[in-house]
């Protein structure tokens, strides 16, 4: 009897070593199918260091059925966010050769690219922390090199050798960095360029300053004789017809009372403003050339006009052009008003080559106005001529780097004009605020 409890216990024990691992293996995929996958995990290994091998028709007592735990285990791993782990699970599996007589095979390839990417991306996130610092350097150089840009061409610095060579450097920081990726040597030598570019801007900005002092300053100009008061011709309206009429705004203004002569001080010149906000000044007073042409109200072109500030970012800027394009847009959708014209007599061959120069300067093509202002007054002075050129010269030093040759140029047309008719006056409704502060400037001196 005893012998016979005996050999009973040794056929148990194996069966429940087998229940064990076949349980547990159970009960993690179970787990894993849950989303529970670090308890699934445990209870997989549990039953892989009991059977590692793995068997597509693992059999316990009469229950036959599917032991792939190198596969489950890979999922648990792979979500646990250890796709090394995974990786090194599902390969056991392949080996193993069980898994590719299962539905789960179908599964793997999917499961290893999904691993795989997870992997560069963890890669590539620690390469770009690691690039973090340097990127940041690149950073804070080319906004250092940006400011001293500004601070030189402030000073007047940017018509040198160095500072375009400095320039040229800063592109090349700023390629340098825009293409660095990951690549901390590409972000440190970006950040060694801008360096080297601010230096230069700082140089430059410095010599202009040097030179600047070095002038000798220009004695004010004497006075010119005053003329008689007469009639006010300047602006012409804007308009399109193949002989236009043009509306002269007439003025006379009583001859200003005799002052003592003073000597003043050399003023600065106007600053230069960026190409974007002279053609949206000029933009604007197209707009106010056409609401008077059409009888209307100006009141909502200086709204418009008030937005805009000396200064005004980009995006305030367009945001003003956009407005003054839509406002043309519904003056394009008004029924034009019906104009009666009168019998006019034949045209000045004078006036009209002065219109059609008026006309190039309010389409914004200077060069054109310029060369036939300037052929105008060739074949005869007068104080209109002059005066428009002078208007068109100053739109041009407002719109290049090197602004102080045209502004001299546009100081001696207005000049001229004052000397030959010294009543002239500049029509508010039509031109820009700084350009008739620019001419009464001028006036005054």
């Amino acid at each position: 009897m005893k012998r016979s409890l005996v050999l009973l216990l040794f056929v148990a024990l194996p069966l429940a070593a087998a229940e064990k691992w076949s349980e547990a293996y159970n009960r993690g995929v179970d787990l894993v199918r849950a989303g529970k996958y670090q308890a699934g995990a445990q209870a997989l290994q549990r039953a892989i260091d009991e059977v590692p091998q793995e068997n597509a028709t693992a059999r316990v007592r009469d229950q036959i059925f599917t032991y792939t735990p190198h596969f489950w285990l890979g999922i648990a791993r792979l979500n646990l966010g250890d796709p090394d782990a995974a990786l090194r699970e599902w390969k056991i599996s392949e080996d193993q050769g069980a898994v590719q007589n299962t539905p789960y095979y179908a599964q793997l390839r999917d499961l290893i690219g999904r691993a795989n990417s997870q992997k560069q991306r963890r890669a590539a996130s620690l390469a770009e922390h690691a690039a973090g610092p340097s990127k940041q350097q690149a950073s804070a150089a080319i906004s250092g090199a940006l400011s001293a840009q500004v601070d030189a061409v402030t000073a007047g610095g940017d018509h040198s050798d160095t500072y375009h060579a400095a320039q040229r450097k800063l592109s090349e920081a700023k390629d340098m960095n825009a293409k660095a990726g990951i690549d901390v040597a590409a972000y440190k030598r970006a950040a060694e360029i801008a360096d080297e570019a601010r230096a230069m801007f700082a140089q430059a900005a410095e010599d202009a300053k040097k030179q600047r002092a070095a002038r000798p300053v220009k004695p004010p100009p004497a006075a010119q004789p005053k003329a008689a008061p007469g009639d006010i011709v300047i602006p012409f309206d804007d308009v399109t017809q193949p002989k236009p009429v043009p509306v002269p705004v007439t003025q006379t203004v009583p001859p200003p009372k005799p002052v003592q002569a003073e000597v003043k001080k050399p003023e600065v010149q106007p600053e230069t403003a960026s190409e974007d906000f002279v053609n949206a000044q000029l933009a604007i007073q197209a707009y106010r050339r056409r609401l008077i042409a059409m009888k209307l109200s100006v009141a909502d072109a200086q709204r418009i006009e008030r937005q805009l500030k000396p200064g005004s970012d980009a995006k305030t800027i367009r945001r003003v052009v956009d407005e003054v394009a839509a406002k043309e847009r519904e003056l394009d959708a008004r029924k034009p008003p019906e104009v009666v014209v009168a019998p006019q007599a034949a045209p000045d061959p004078m006036r009209t080559q002065l219109e059609s120069a008026y006309r190039a300067f309010a389409a914004g093509d200077l060069a054109s106005s310029d060369r036939a202002l300037t052929q105008l007054i060739a074949t005869k002075e007068t104080a209109e001529a002059y005066l428009l050129r002078g208007c068109e010269r100053y739109t041009q030093a407002m719109l290049s780097r090197n602004g102080d040759p045209l502004l001299a140029s546009a100081t001696a047309d207005m000049q001229s004009a004052l000397r030959l008719n010294h009543a002239l006056q500049l029509d508010a409704n039509s031109w820009s605020p700084k350009l008739i502060a620019f001419f009464e400037k001028v006036r005054g001196q």
